[in-house]
């Protein structure tokens, strides 16, 4: 006999049901319930609800069990956490790989804005250096002169 037909459940039963089901059967099926000579044929209904539950409370027996007797694979706890396992380290992923996108872009624009700044700064100097050249021309002819001076050394 079929251990989900001893329970008298679908192989799509959940845990709890399994165990509701057993308790049901075995009160039904107790050998002590039994008239005297009933009795070895409820030893052995009542050693078959007790083997079925065995075998469909324990998840890896039960797998097993399904295999063997070519019933679908059912989702289980198991699947269900796998499956958002897997969900959560996609998101993860994807999550790493835009913060690490937008730390490249906030990189490169700091690197194109130091470049800015530089620019900036070399045309700012270069403008005021002009504008005090053209306010003490004197100062080209001493920078003139120290220049030749540093080559001589």
């Amino acid at each position: 006999m079929d251990h989900y037909e001893a329970l008298g459940i679908p192989p799509t039963a959940r845990p709890d049901q399994i165990r509701r089901a057993y308790k049901a059967k075995a009160l039904e099926t107790h050998p002590d319930k039994a008239s005297t000579e009933d009795k070895l044929a409820a030893e052995a209904r009542f050693h078959q609800v007790q083997q079925a539950f065995e075998v469909l409370s324990d998840p890896f027996k039960r797998r097993t069990y399904d295999i063997q007797q070519g019933y679908p694979k059912l989702k289980t706890a198991s699947d269900t956490q796998s499956r958002r396992n897997r969900e959560r380290e996609a998101w993860a992923l994807k999550s790493w790989q835009e913060s690490e996108e937008h730390f490249r872009l906030l990189r490169q624009q700091a690197r194109d804005d130091r470049t800015r700044q530089e620019v900036e700064y070399k045309a700012m100097v270069e403008r005021i250096l002009a504008e005090f050249h053209r306010q003490n021309p004197e100062w080209k002819s001493r920078q003139q002169h120290i220049n030749s001076r540093v080559r001589q050394l």
